[in-house]
């Protein structure tokens, strides 16, 4: 649900339908999750971001390095299947 916090992270390639999992390194992270969970995304050279919340400091960080952040809840199929509509 909380983005920075996730245990694990999927990535989803709308073009191609291919997705890969991704342990979240910082989960466990006393502070700086926020920046922290951000700069492995922005590693990952994603442009989206999907989690139930987002924290204040973990969304300015995501816009900054250019990804959309979407909030949204539900089953993984769910969701890609949402997104993958308007891809």
């Amino acid at each position: 649900m909380h983005g920075a916090r996730a245990a694990y992270y999927l990535l989803y390639d709308t073009e191609s339908g291919l997705f890969e999992t991704f342990a979240n390194p910082v989960s466990q992270a006393e502070r700086g999750a926020g920046r922290k969970a951000a700069e492995f995304l922005i590693s990952k050279g994603i442009d989206k971001v999907v989690a139930g919340d987002f924290g204040p400091r973990f969304r300015a960080e995501l816009e900054d390095g250019g990804i959309v952040c979407i909030e949204k809840t539900g089953t993984i199929s769910e969701v890609v299947a949402e997104l993958s509509e308007f891809a």
